[in-house]
């Protein structure tokens, strides 16, 4: 079984290194990329995501915050 992940950071360095550590994992795919929590929430209302890697310092809406509203 597949695991769907969303990855959530403001630095794209960040999200591409994430990517790149999951890739070598065959259960797991990435779903989709978000920059903020206020992104991430939407996605994830939208693809219910299995698994949401969240960064904690973000501008706006933060992880924890985001995670709050998951």
């Amino acid at each position: 079984m597949t695991q769907r992940v969303l990855i959530v950071d403001d630095e794209a360095p960040a999200r591409e290194r994430l990517r790149r550590l999951l890739a070598e994992l065959a259960e797991v795919s990435v779903a989709a990329e978000a920059s903020n929590g206020e992104q991430a929430v939407r996605l994830a209302g939208e693809l219910h995501p299995d698994v949401v890697l969240l960064d904690v310092r973000m501008p706006g809406m933060n992880g924890l915050e985001a995670a709050r509203h998951l």
